[in-house]
């Protein structure tokens, strides 16, 4: 592919559900003329690799990529986080002429990048303390609790993240506004930058397909050894790095919870889920254009088209 200069905050979104294969189609895509942003929560740990599906070692070379092993499995790593650090990020790859190109799946990091936000409220420590601790003595107590003061926050956070079902509820009880309102398009939000959307689907059953292979290889390759690492390192449950799909699986199988077997299926199913919500969220994308991952030519073609205007 030929070079260009961006001459503008011009930045490419490609999102699209757990599995379906954005990081290579984003390599082919940036190879020559742009520096790729990950845009997911659980790829940004360092040591958790086998269940992230990070980039692999010939993609890292082919391309440049950000924000992909930066924070400790300890941290508590938040949509304020990306913002900070990925803004920095796009202003570093549009100073060398290169186009900023994000690619995940986590959609409310999407959107904290591209709005200017109303800043939510600071956090309450004594708050989300309590919090935490009401979650320890009654597992899923908050997110029943997210779902009645914010239905559709609920269906865009898996059970299992505790640590934005407590920003949504602590942002609920302090200020009386519904978490959604700040994550929504309207609101008073204005665009930063000249985006360009790709979103990427496939048929459902295809894509159950690919996850399943995904999950398969993940366990194959050693995902309940690097659970068991992460677990003899300190790393602890609570946190919110392993609470991701499988380390959060693998973690109740070594508690003895679920069997070999059990936690296999269930890391499956869950990873299934996952990605139907993620498809939930990105469809309400308005001005996304919806491609299959093979439309490779296409898809760079329409890229060029959008640096040359």
């Amino acid at each position: 592919m030929k070079s260009f200069s961006t001459g503008s905050e011009k930045l490419v979104f490609i999102f699209g559900p757990t599995g379906i294969g954005k990081t290579e189609l984003a390599c082919e895509v940036a190879e020559g003329i742009g520096e790729i942003i990950s845009v997911d929560s659980m790829q940004v740990y360092r040591g958790l690799d086998r269940g992230t599906a990070k980039p692999s070692e010939a993609q890292l070379k082919r391309v440049p990529h950000h924000l992909v092993s930066v924070v400790p499995p300890d941290y508590r790593f938040s949509a304020g986080d990306f913002r900070r650090l990925a803004s920095k990020a796009v202003s570093e790859i549009l100073s060398r002429g290169k186009l900023p190109i994000l690619v995940g799946g986590t959609g409310l990091y999407f959107k904290v990048l591209e709005y200017d936000f109303i800043d939510a409220p600071g956090a309450d420590t004594a708050l989300r303390e309590s919090l935490y601790q009401k979650e320890e003595k009654q597992k899923g107590s908050l997110y029943s609790e997210l779902v009645s003061v914010d239905p559709e926050a609920a269906r865009s956070i898996h059970p299992n993240d505790l640590v934005r079902i407590v920003r949504a509820i602590e942002i609920f009880r302090t200020s009386g506004i519904k978490f959604s309102d700040f994550c929504s398009g309207g609101r008073g939000l204005k665009p930063r930058f000249e985006t360009m959307k790709i979103g990427l689907a496939v048929y459902r059953a295809e894509l159950y397909s690919k996850i399943e292979a995904r999950c398969w290889e993940m366990i194959k390759g050693g995902l309940d050894q690097e659970v068991k690492e992460l677990l003899n390192r300190g790393c602890m449950e609570q946190y919110p790095s392993m609470k991701g799909l499988g380390y959060s699986h693998y973690t109740q199988f070594f508690k003895g919870c679920y069997s070999a077997r059990e936690t296999e299926r269930l890391f499956i199913r869950d990873t299934k889920r996952y990605a139907k919500r993620q498809l939930t969220w990105f469809r309400k994308e308005s001005a996304a254009v919806w491609h299959s991952p093979v439309d490779v030519e296409e898809i760079r073609k329409s890229v060029e088209s959008f640096l040359e205007r």
